[in-house]
């Protein structure tokens, strides 16, 4: 038990975690103690801890190296998900541009005036960060009062970009827009979790994040990359499918290349430990399975 539950001491979080049966097998309490102080806290190491079996109220299974192993896979993880979710928005930011370009019947202004007209909030949200950004200052005194679609979209963070993209495409609906828009709602979950480096290996198809019916859209990306419905079922499967969809759809094909290979010595780093650490980790295993069948099914 925890006697100070506001500020425990590293000690009594050592206890605490060895009274849930969590070993300290694979490195020392000491080793621990030095891994919290200096690498990881215990919160977010800890978290991955939900991808194991309880029984009675104890892990089963469980040493805290294991938790060590699966931050350092979530870390490698989310730098390589954080470089594929730069190259889409970039490429969504560059196709919009040159969509609106060859619209005839908007210029650069007033397709800004009528997203401004109907998302205030994210026209403000867009403005807000220019004038906070130190590095763009000039560019806000500039340009702040009437702001052209080539200033907007390239300060837009993905939430905004995400808005401007479903009110273009509502008014002027295209087959590739309406795709781009729906992936773009699941993709940006994933584009956030990396980008604030929140933990992706952790809560692994549980019922809490269950989608009773998926997108359409998602259903036929899944397919392409030899996933099925039950799959696209989890959140977290739904959304990579999202995100490398528009990866597919919007990069070189040799950027496609490039992800791949990197994707492919990140499920080496991944299987590392897979039939020793993770042997009765059947969430991890999957998840693993799943991820390698989407980076293998990037090349077209």
């Amino acid at each position: 038990m925890i006697e100070h539950p506001n500020k425990p001491t590293y000690n009594e979080l050592i206890n605490h975690m060895i009274d849930k049966n969590i070993s300290f097998e694979l490195i020392t309490t000491d080793e621990a103690i030095q891994f919290m102080k200096s690498k990881n806290y215990y919160f977010k190491v800890t978290s991955y801890r939900s991808n194991f079996q309880k029984k009675n109220g104890k892990y089963q299974n469980l040493d805290f190296g294991y938790l060590i192993e699966l931050a350092a896979i979530d870390a490698q993880l989310r730098r390589y998900l954080f470089e594929i979710s730069m190259n889409v928005e970039h490429s969504i930011k560059v196709m919009m541009l040159d969509v609106i370009q060859q619209n005839e019947s908007e210029d650069a202004y007033s397709i800004v005036h009528k997203f401004r007209e109907k998302y205030e909030d994210f026209y403000e949200q867009t403005l807000s960060y220019l004038s906070t950004n130190s590095y763009s200052k000039s560019l806000y005194k500039k340009h702040s009062l009437n702001p052209s679609i080539w200033v907007l979209i390239e300060l837009m963070p993905f939430g905004a970009l995400t808005k401007f993209v479903e009110f273009y495409n509502s008014k002027y609906t295209s087959k590739k827009l309406n795709v781009i828009a729906s992936n773009m709602k699941y993709s940006k979950n994933i584009r956030n979790a990396v980008a604030h480096s929140s933990p992706i290996l952790i809560n692994l198809f549980n019922n809490e994040t269950f989608i009773k019916n998926p997108e359409a859209i998602i259903s036929t990306a899944a397919i392409k990359f030899g996933l099925t419905r039950d799959d696209i079922q989890h959140a977290k499967i739904n959304d990579l499918v999202a995100l490398f969809s528009l990866n597919k759809i919007l990069t070189s094909e040799r950027a496609l290349f490039h992800s791949r290979q990197n994707g492919n010595k990140f499920m080496e780093r991944y299987n590392r430990h897979l039939d020793d650490y993770f042997t009765e980790v059947p969430s991890i295993k999957k998840f693993g399975t799943i991820l390698n069948q989407i980076i293998d099914n990037q090349v077209k």
